[in-house]
């Protein structure tokens, strides 16, 4: 009998021993290894239990019925860390609990292991035999032991059980057997210690652990019933509008949620086993272009498309196993790209359209004058700026030039750079001086424009020599600045002057202070007038300034006038950037004699 008793406490140890083995060598999860814990405590229990009942001697049986206890006092603080981290616990399990619950076993063990106080926890009958199952006598540290371990046990139960009730009722039917089959030993310890019948001779508490273990090593790494995260990822794929399909290494499907069924109008079954391309063929592929995947609509015709999202899945040893397909509708995203790209279209053809009209698209030919301009709005264009100039006839023998910028950008800027721009043809005489005329036109756009803009320009007349004079005479001109950069004057010896007095910007008030000034141009010398986008470009804090278009007009003299918009244009674009911050109007006036101009700004005969 005692053979066989111990044959089944060595059985149940080896087995124990290795199902720890097991969960250690799977480290599935943090909480595998206070279970290992917990399954070695319960192994060493039932091999020197099983040792302690085959013995001959009855000290040799007492030596290993103390050894046993090193399995004992572990094995309960073992299962209340795994509950705690079995039930979202996991950062109670810091290393001052652990310590903590070592102590009342290493207490247990000193006290077992001093001669004095031995038997304070256990001891053999004096009149014990090998032959027989004597009931060993316990001590008042024994039941210390029991009743920490209970505590333990008992607390670790009910969180358990507690968790256990708030768990979904598929998942709840299972952890009600993991719990049985944790009392299991529980109660056969129980009825061992208040030596109840039969009981009070053979511990079966490491045989009952046998199926306690087992059962939890099954739950926890077979079936994860230990961790919850894969019945939730499995509820959220089951509910993603995304269709997820799971291929093999053949590229076969063995799995689908709903979503991909209904894309595929099948039912589950009959996809499983079918290869993923006929899938996308029974769902009615289109094509495969720069957006995605598009699908057909089997009931309204219409395109669907999706996003496809491709990942490889690998087992434990890193070898592709198969993959993972997600399809991701996007067709209204798709949609409404398209559309606002349409709208982007058509806002800058608008703008390209207005900005036109913001500039003359031919400039007039001028006796004696070489005209040239650049206009460059802001960024990609896309937006509407406020810059404008213009240059048209007075009378036979005067015109008027006109550079501006208003303040802002968009439609509202748009209305008051035309009315200012039109406005000005209207008024402009060549009885009027120019500062005369731009007091009209103030009043007019303070009479129009009911928004805080205002607007800075120069504004000039214009009069050549008569006809193709040669003779020297000078080109007058009279210019007014209303809060405008001055113009440069490059003369033919290098030398550059800025022209004009500063003066009111335009829609700010009644009575504008306005100066004329008046300036002549000698054969050679040349008039550039530019908005502030060319002298405030920058490139960090640095400012491209009036001092780097004096430079470039000095260095280029003698280059026509179109050469000279080219080379200010190129420098500042290289200084900047392509895109420019802010809008850009450039007009260039070079006196040149009828043989010192391009053919196309030569005057009929």
């Amino acid at each position: 009998m005692l053979t066989l008793l111990a044959s089944l406490m060595a059985g149940a140890g080896v087995v124990l021993a290795v199902l720890a083995a097991y969960v250690a060598w799977r480290r599935g999860t943090l909480m595998g290894w206070s279970l290992a814990v917990l399954l070695v405590a319960v192994a060493w229990w039932g091999v020197t239990y099983s040792v302690e009942l085959s013995a001959d001697d009855v000290a040799v049986k007492s030596r290993w019925g103390d050894l046993k206890y090193a399995g004992i006092v572990t094995l309960a603080p073992a299962w209340f860390v795994f509950v705690l981290q079995y039930t979202g616990r996991g950062r109670l399990v810091t290393r001052r609990l652990v310590a903590l619950l070592a102590i009342p076993p290493v207490i247990a063990l000193a006290v077992l292991a001093v001669p004095a106080t031995h038997d304070l926890v256990r001891s053999y009958p004096a009149e014990a035999h090998t032959e027989d199952l004597p009931i060993v006598e316990t001590g008042p540290a024994f039941w210390a032991i029991f009743a920490y371990n209970n505590v333990l046990l008992v607390a670790a139960t009910v969180l358990f059980l507690a968790s256990m009730v708030r768990l979904a009722r598929s998942y709840r039917r299972m952890a009600w057997v993991l719990l049985l089959s944790a009392l299991l030993p529980w109660a056969a310890n129980l009825l061992h210690n208040l030596e109840v019948g039969w009981f009070a001779r053979i511990d079966l508490t490491p045989f009952a652990f046998i199926v306690t273990g087992g059962l939890l090593v099954w739950g926890l790494f077979e079936e994860r019933l230990i961790d919850l995260a894969p019945l939730a990822r499995s509820a959220v794929v089951e509910s993603m509008t995304d269709a997820v399909l799971v291929l093999d290494a053949f590229g076969r499907v063995v799995d689908v949620n709903p979503a991909a069924a209904t894309l595929a109008g099948r039912t589950r079954g009959e996809l499983i086993g079918r290869r993923g391309r006929d899938l996308l063929s029974v769902a009615g592929i289109a094509e495969v272009g720069p957006s995605g995947l598009v699908l057909m609509d089997p009931d309204s015709g219409d395109p669907r498309t999706f996003d496809v999202n491709l990942q490889p899945l690998t087992d434990v040893s890193g070898r592709t196993a198969g993959e993972l397909l997600v399809l991701r509708e996007v067709t209204q995203r798709v949609d409404d790209q398209r559309r606002l790209q349409q709208v982007l279209d058509d806002r800058s053809r608008v703008a390209a359209t207005l900005q036109a009209s913001m500039v003359p698209a031919r400039l007039p030919v001028l006796p004696a004058c070489e005209l040239a301009s650049r206009y460059v709005p802001a960024g990609d264009g896309g937006e509407i700026g406020g810059d404008f100039l213009d240059v048209f006839a007075l009378d036979e023998q005067a015109w008027a030039f006109v550079l501006g910028d208003v303040s802002g950008k968009g439609a509202e800027a748009a209305t008051v750079t035309a009315a200012a721009r039109y406005t000005l043809r209207a008024l402009a005489a060549p009885g009027a001086t120019p500062a005369a005329t731009l007091r009209q036109v103030n009043a007019v756009l303070q009479a129009q424009t009911e928004s805080e803009r205002h607007c800075t320009l120069v504004f000039g007349h214009l009069r050549p020599p008569r006809g193709d004079d040669t003779s020297g005479a000078p080109v007058r001109i009279t210019l007014t600045l209303a809060g405008h950069h001055w113009p440069l004057v490059l003369r033919a010896d290098g030398t550059v002057d800025e022209v004009g007095q500063l003066g009111t910007a335009l829609a700010l008030f009644d009575d504008p202070e306005l100066h004329d000034a008046e300036v002549e141009l000698a054969p050679g010398d040349v008039l550039c007038l530019f908005t502030d986008g060319l002298v405030e470009a920058r490139h960090g804090r640095d400012q491209f300034g009036s001092g780097r278009v004096a430079e470039l007009l000095r260095t280029h003299r003698g280059s026509s006038a179109d050469e000279l918009a080219s080379v200010v244009l190129a420098a500042v674009r290289e200084f900047h950037g392509d895109e420019l911050a802010d809008d850009l109007a450039l007009l260039v006036v070079r006196y040149a004699p009828a043989n010192d101009r391009p053919a196309a700004q030569r005057r009929p005969q």
